[in-house]
């Protein structure tokens, strides 16, 4: 009897521990920065592109800025730039757009995002948002890492 009662306690405390184990990860979880190449139009000066952002972070981003690299069609570096998303409150999806003069966008072969030059907010730091980072392109163009 004794043995059993035992054998019950240990089991209460595992399924207690366990759980409190799931429920402190789950708090602790990053959350999520979506990113997603929207649009590539032709302008005036050159290639207007076009992002979709959200922030999937559980509480606002300060800044939100990411190193990034377009390729040629036939796989060579066009371009190295920072596109900055700028401050992104909690659950918030933005649109923002930006002008690369001088650059035809049927030329574009390829977007790259190389890494995140800033972003913060608290308890995140550029590393954060890279491992958290989901990529996605409307466009007809291979965006991600």
């Amino acid at each position: 009897m004794r043995h059993l009662l035992k054998s019950c306690v240990l089991t209460t405390l595992l399924l207690l521990t366990s759980g409190l184990a799931a429920q402190a990860q789950d708090s602790t979880s990053p959350g999520h920065f979506d990113l997603q190449l929207n649009r590539l139009s032709p302008s005036g000066q050159g290639c207007l592109m076009t992002f979709v952002v959200h922030n999937g972070f559980p509480g606002p981003l300060d800044k939100s800025a990411f190193e990034m690299v377009i390729f040629n069609g036939d796989g060579l570096v066009e371009r190295m730039t920072v596109f900055d998303f700028g401050a992104l409150p909690e659950g918030k999806t933005v649109v923002r757009q930006f002008e690369m003069p001088n650059m035809a966008c049927e030329g574009v072969g390829r977007i790259l995002v190389n890494g995140a030059k800033a972003c913060t907010g608290e308890g995140i730091t550029p590393d954060t948002c890279i491992g958290a980072l989901k990529t996605d392109s409307k466009a007809d163009v291979p965006f991600g890492s």
